[in-house]
């Protein structure tokens, strides 16, 4: 069974482990800490039968949103948890306009698990990644303003 919950004082340091585990440059545990006192941030750590299996970070500033960095512990990959963390981001918004992310060109998993969510392509940055160097699809949700 998939739970989420809010990244709080009690779970940033399971957030900050699966960035370790999943990225070539994660964000610091420090950094997890100070996102809690982030009034733009919205940070969701979803479980799985009550152990840490992936999370998702957002920032929505000025009706618009972006998506920081989405992880799932490779063990927890295709059981729906990253699909269970955007839906709860989706959910939880306010009158937001839009929500963007990046997304490594190479990662046709997620590319299609976003497009089933209405993301579409609107660009690319070239480069954008390192550890490897990889290019970046910039992703675009453009909403009605009550999603």
């Amino acid at each position: 069974m998939i739970t989420i919950a809010a990244m709080n004082a009690d779970n940033y340091r399971e957030a900050a482990q699966i960035a370790a585990e999943c990225f070539s440059q994660p964000w610091s545990e420090k950094t997890f800490c100070e996102e809690l006192s982030n009034s733009n941030a919205h940070t969701y750590v979803a479980y799985e039968n009550g152990e840490a299996a992936g999370f998702l970070s957002a920032w929505e500033v000025c009706g618009a949103v972006d998506v920081n960095n989405i992880a799932v512990r490779e063990k927890f990959r295709r059981r729906g948890i990253a699909r269970a963390l955007i839906g709860e981001m989706l959910g939880e918004l306010g009158a937001v306009q839009s929500i963007t992310l990046e997304v490594r060109k190479s990662n046709t998993a997620a590319i299609a698990l976003y497009e089933g969510f209405g993301f579409e392509k609107a660009g690319e940055r070239r480069g954008f990644y390192s550890k490897p160097t990889e290019d970046a699809i910039i992703m675009t949700k453009v909403l009605n303003g009550d999603s």
